[in-house]
């Protein structure tokens, strides 16, 4: 079976420093996860455009299904933006396993400013694999 050092594969992932995502807290099934925007990561109406929140989510789903020992790919997904991030605001994910199965697993993600949902989300992910995971202290 494969071993991960969940911190490590974290810490190491160029796309997650690149886009300003840091890990906070896993209690559970519940990850949360930081994204701190700098201004390239907004679009022309000087709001964080939709993907950043996306990958912030979809990254949130996919680090979770690791932190629970499993490797799961995004097969689906869909999400719902509900309000706008402005320059110099946080965001924060939180997760919830809907669906644990052999070959897929379906993780609910909000994003939120404060308590203020921006957007909420569903992720199916594609098991392939199971892996021994370490490092989920942060």
């Amino acid at each position: 079976m494969e071993k991960i050092n969940f911190k490590k594969l974290f810490e190491n992932d160029e796309y997650v420093r690149r886009s300003h995502i840091s890990l906070v807290e896993l209690s559970g099934d519940n990850l949360v996860l930081k994204m701190k925007p700098e201004k390239n990561q907004f679009n022309a109406y000087n709001i964080l455009h939709g993907a950043e929140i996306f990958a912030l989510m979809d990254t949130a789903a996919g680090c979770l299904s690791i932190a629970m020992g499993r490797k799961g790919v995004t097969l689906d997904s869909s999400v719902n933006f509900i309000s706008s991030v402005y320059l110099g605001e946080e965001i924060y994910s939180t997760t919830k396993i809907i669906h644990s199965g052999k070959s897929t697993e379906v993780i609910e993600v909000l994003a939120k400013k404060g308590d203020k949902i921006v957007a909420k989300g569903s992720f199916t992910l594609f098991i392939v694999g199971e892996i021994e995971i370490s490092g989920k202290d942060f």
